[in-house]
């Protein structure tokens, strides 16, 4: 097995492979067309893909400011405001920090429940639909079995992996607290990635398997 097969990412949907790791999707993105977004205070972009889904540079304007889940996204949105934690958890805590206002949510209908149990008049609108492809995740259910370290970039891709295949024996890694969750649920033991972003987690995994 090559050095770059010891740390498998699944990832649903294609993106950037940090070095060191393998990388597979096992899925695709579905952007919904027609969908209306509501006015708002804060516009908040919760992937990459959102800007394949809508011109979020025209909806801009509406908006007092726009929030970017992470670093990635920022690249693809433009100007927007990060927070220092890249997950639902962390744009809840900034937005606790600005002043109250109507929340906008563009995420794929996938999404979780944290925004709107944290924050208040918080609006989710799904702008694209992920969708697991069972056949592919059973195509790298043999890559993942000989990896030392798999990486677990979505709750959604834990969970397609867990039905497939055994992670028991291995380090399993979590991008974040959201995934983790669905990990602690599934029974499946993991780490937590320091930063959420793949990069982080790929650096967790190749510490942990030395």
């Amino acid at each position: 097995m090559s050095v770059d097969s010891r740390v498998v990412v699944v990832r649903v949907k294609d993106g950037p492979c940090p070095e060191g790791a393998f990388c597979v999707s096992i899925g695709r993105v579905v952007p919904r067309r027609g969908v209306e977004v509501p006015d708002g205070d804060y516009l908040v972009v919760m992937s990459p893909a959102v800007a394949d889904a809508v011109d979020v540079a025209a909806l801009a304007g509406r908006f007092r400011c726009v929030i970017c889940v992470g670093p990635s996204t920022a690249a693809r949105v433009g100007k927007c405001v990060v927070p220092r934690e890249y997950t639902s958890y962390g744009i809840a805590e900034l937005l606790k920090s600005l002043a109250p206002g109507r929340v906008v949510v563009l995420r794929s209908s996938s999404g979780n429940e944290v925004l709107r149990s944290l924050v208040p008049n918080v609006v989710e609108v799904a702008v694209y639909d992920l969708v697991i492809d069972e056949e592919r995740v059973r195509e790298v259910a043999g890559i993942l079995s000989r990896a030392e370290a798999v990486v677990l970039t979505s709750a959604k891709a834990a969970e397609a992996v867990a039905k497939y295949v055994d992670l028991s024996g291995k380090t399993v890694v979590a991008i974040g607290r959201v995934t983790s969750q669905k990990l602690a649920q599934l029974g499946v033991l993991h780490l937590v990635a320091d930063e959420a972003t793949i990069k982080s987690a790929v650096e967790a995994a190749l510490r942990a398997i030395g």
